[in-house]
């Protein structure tokens, strides 16, 4: 939470401005308590105050004594309308664009509420550090079919995926390179996706999931292309990258002032970030320092098991070379003993007939 307010913090001044946080719940970024009177901040939502209080009655991680005060009701998707065609200097959407099932329809709709220079706040979850990290990246031209076809609900693949491919991975675990076996165990069931899939493909059911998945990378992506083929138009202000230990990316997106010609297009198609390929890997550094570590105490072991290998190859050796010279030793002195030997016996047959012929006479 500290984060989000710091950044957005760093994007608005909101003295006197007029601004609205889109699925606060029991989390506001901006309360009227913080703006003390020098702005105004409306809610909305697709329920309103009373009926999330009853959506989230049995779930304790809702607080439901501080759920906002629903300004505008939502419960279709279309924002302009239910704001009535109001005007904000800045909007606040975080864990939002993820569920949305046009997230072009949804920009342009953020770019319409939006006076001229105004911005636009999104909290968005990286997937590589949450129950979605076994799914594949959104592509533009994903969100594009959704944005032709104008879809107002997720879709049965965006349901099953959902409910099939959900972990209950741990941030903290893949931050630092742990390896839990119990990170890869499902959430729910594919019986429990495939039932919800058939629901949204015979009943036209609603189920809020996620719609989409992101990694920095292939959001500016995404919105790279939106803006190159003249669907919505926005400046990147602000971008903070997915910290150390956390599991979501800020983005603050500005609003043109005038309708932009084709150079001031060209000027804000270059604001999008050109993530580096340290970029990219840094999320996964401390795993790989632990990898490394591992790695090198690995090599530690193995070399002194290569060592002990040599000593006892030594070893070895020199036994060797022992059996080798008592081998030797025995042998000469087998062959002393053999000459010795002989020659005790000449002397023995010598005697016996020196004394036989000494009889004769």
């Amino acid at each position: 939470m500290k984060i989000r307010k710091e950044f957005l913090r760093s994007l608005i001044e909101f003295s006197q401005l007029k601004g609205l946080e889109i699925g606060a719940l029991d989390s506001p970024l901006v309360t009227p308590a913080e703006l003390a009177g020098q702005g105004k901040i409306y809610y909305l939502d697709h329920l309103s105050t009373e009926d999330l209080r009853g959506k989230y009655q049995h779930d304790d991680s809702v607080n439901l004594d501080k759920i906002v005060s629903v300004d505008f009701i939502c419960p279709d998707g279309d924002v302009v309308q239910a704001t009535n065609e109001e005007k904000f200097d800045y909007v606040i959407a975080s864990h939002v664009v993820e569920h949305t099932p046009d997230l072009l329809n949804f920009l342009k709709e953020m770019n319409n509420i939006l006076r001229p220079g105004g911005m636009l706040l999104l909290v968005i979850p990286d997937k590589r550090f949450t129950f979605d990290s076994n799914r594949p990246e959104t592509t533009f031209g994903s969100v594009l079919r959704a944005f032709l076809a104008k879809d107002k609900k997720p879709g049965v693949d965006s349901v099953y995926d959902h409910f099939s491919m959900a972990t209950k991975v741990n941030g903290h675990n893949r931050w630092h390179g742990i390896i839990n076996k119990d990170d890869e165990t499902l959430l729910i069931s594919e019986d429990v996706a495939w039932e919800a899939a058939q629901n949204v493909n015979e009943k036209d059911a609603y189920y809020d999931v996620h719609v989409h998945v992101f990694t920095p990378r292939s959001f500016f992506e995404i919105l790279r292309k939106a803006s190159s083929h003249d669907i919505v138009d926005f400046e990147v202000h602000n971008f903070k990258d997915t910290p150390i230990g956390q599991i979501e990316f800020l983005v603050g997106l500005k609003k043109p002032i005038v309708d932009l010609s084709e150079n001031q297009k060209k000027q804000y198609l270059e604001t999008m970030p050109n993530l580096p390929l340290e970029s990219i890997l840094s999320p996964y550094m401390p795993q790989i320092k632990s990898l490394s570590s591992a790695l090198e105490a690995l090599t530690k072991t193995n070399q002194n098991l290569q060592d002990a290998l040599e000593a006892l190859r030594a070893k070895f050796d020199d036994r060797e070379k022992a059996i080798v010279d008592s081998e030797e030793r025995l042998r000469l002195a087998q062959s002393t003993l053999d000459r010795k030997s002989v020659r005790l016996v000449l002397l023995l047959i010598d005697k016996v007939f020196s004394t036989l012929r000494r009889r004769k006479r």
